[in-house]
């Protein structure tokens, strides 16, 4: 799946960047380049600047930052960085501090551990996601154990209570993201042809989908936009005489995952 890339937790993601290995002592010059880079780049989501933001994007990920919801960002703080690839590729880790509306909680502010993916591209660091991996555009993943879940109220028989806070507020918001699944993130479609994936949500309120993506010669469907705690959404995607290949997703409001489904041609 796709989960603070930082886009709504860039949560704009945990798709989860894989981590690099570590390399060498990279030069001088190219380390302070991709640290003013990175800086730069988080400053204008601070500053709710997205359009000169979008100079930082790579080619092949600005239709993804262009679709995704833009974060609140509030503060954040680089880390550490990890070069791979002759110092060609990088993955930063930031601290992030942003407000994030959960379902059936008050308002606050999160601070979560993101990566934060770069590459040198045309002359310059770039901002990208790798669209093959996701979970969320800038992409969320903390890399966080979820905290125990606490108990909430219910009714006689076990059946939870609705409309209820529950006992205990978690201090992170890791216990709401991931809690969409698919039955499956790939498919392979025949000309004419046609598949189905099942969505889930269990998480314990009130998630909204949309089907965002297009592959040539493919259609593709989403049942129902709105889904409660333990319903079931399908996607379906039927091909034309001569379908293509590519990426779709599925993004989750209010936590701006996506889930990312590849299609291809048997």
């Amino acid at each position: 799946m796709l989960r603070c890339a930082i886009l709504a937790l860039f949560a704009f993601a945990s798709l989860a960047q894989t981590a690099p290995q570590a390399v060498e002592k990279p030069p001088a010059d190219v380390d302070q380049a991709l640290r003013a880079r990175i800086n730069e780049f988080y400053t204008l989501m601070v500053n709710r600047e997205y359009r000169k933001a979008e100079a930082y994007v790579a080619d092949d990920t600005k239709d993804f930052y262009y679709e995704g919801k833009k974060p609140e960002v509030v503060r954040f703080e680089l880390a550490s960085v990890t070069y791979s690839e002759h110092f060609t590729r990088a993955l930063a880790s930031l601290k992030c501090t942003q407000r994030l509306p959960v379902p059936g909680l008050p308002g606050g502010e999160w601070t979560l551990s993101i990566p934060s993916a770069w590459k040198w591209e045309n002359g310059n660091w770039y901002w990208y996601v790798d669209q093959s991996k996701i979970v969320s555009p800038v992409g969320l993943a903390t890399g966080a154990t979820p905290p125990s879940a606490a108990q909430s109220p219910s009714r006689p028989g076990g059946t939870p209570a609705t409309g209820v806070l529950p006992d205990r507020i978690p201090a992170t918001p890791d216990f709401v993201f991931g809690k969409i699944q698919a039955d499956k993130q790939a498919v392979a479609l025949e000309p004419d042809g046609a598949d189905k994936i099942t969505i889930t949500n269990g998480a314990q309120g009130l998630m909204q989908l949309r089907l965002s993506g297009t592959v040539p010669g493919v259609e593709g469907k989403l049942d129902r936009s709105d889904l409660k705690a333990g319903e079931k959404a399908v996607v379906t995607l039927q091909a034309g005489k001569d379908p293509g290949q590519g990426m779709l997703y599925v993004v989750i409001q209010p936590t701006n995952e996506a889930i990312a489904i590849r299609v291809t041609r048997k």
